[in-house]
Parts: structure tokens; sequence; C-alpha cells
């Protein structure tokens, strides 16, 4: 059953099922990253940097491909949020965003462009957020 709550206005505020929560922080957190890798090639250098490379250089393909996985992890977060029980989905979702917001603390405390320190205080916030609903993740009234 759903819970509504009527508000002052006469509006009814539906109650958001936590699952939908996660896969929607999810989902905005991996936008955020999205958008800070495609804005960061417009960085003086980043892409003649890019260009320089060697496509046989030593262990690029495993630096791709250590991205690509590490990318693909917000996206799959987002189904399984939808997909798995409550007990792994909660416990998943607090260690997950956790070790990822260690990351963008680690990759970032050099960087001096704005527009990626503010993604990265938002992906940080989002991710932060994904923890907090995970924890507060509600209870059979029976336990």
């Amino acid at each position: 059953m759903s819970k509504t709550n009527q508000m002052p206005s006469g509006l009814v505020n539906d109650t958001i099922n936590v699952k939908l929560k996660l896969a929607a922080l999810w989902a905005a957190v991996m936008f955020c990253y999205v958008y800070g890798d495609y804005i960061e090639v417009y960085v003086p250098g980043v892409m003649s940097n890019a260009m320089a490379v060697s496509a046989n250089s030593e262990g690029l393909q495993a630096k791709f491909f250590a991205v690509a996985f590490l990318m693909s992890i917000p996206s799959l977060m987002v189904f399984l949020s939808l997909v798995l029980k409550p007990s792994v989905n909660r416990w998943l979702n607090i260690i997950v965003p956790a070790l990822f917001v260690l990351l963008l603390i680690g990759l970032n405390l050099e960087t001096t462009w704005i527009f990626y320190l503010y993604l990265t205080a938002l992906e940080i916030i989002l991710s932060l957020a994904t923890i907090w609903f995970a924890w507060r993740w509600p209870k059979n009234d029976a336990s």
C-alpha cells in the first residue's frame, strides 16, 4: 500500500519507494560523471596529451578498462537498486557510494578547475544522500 500525505495546499505528496530514490540518485550521479568527463575534454592540454599517446603504449588498455569498469558501476547500481533484495540492496548502497566518495576525494585533491570541483562536490552530496536513504531503509512494522 502506498502512503500519501495531504499537503496544506491540497496537493497529494505520494511516498516514493526507497528503491526508486536510490536508482534516481545513481542516475543523477552517473550524469555528473559523464558531464565532468565530457567537459574535461575541453580543458587546455587534455586533448593534445591524449592525441600524443600511442595506441600501443604500455598499460593504455588496462587504464581504459579500469575507467570503463569504474564508470559502469553507477549504471549497474541503477538497475541493481531496483531488483536486489532489500538486505543486500541496503548494504550495497551504503558500501559502494562510500568507496566512490573516497575515490572522488583522492582523485580530485589537486584539481583547480571550478567545474570539476563543483561536479565533484555534487557527486559527493548525491553519494552521501544514497548512503543516507539506504541507511534509513524503512522497516516492516512487524520487526
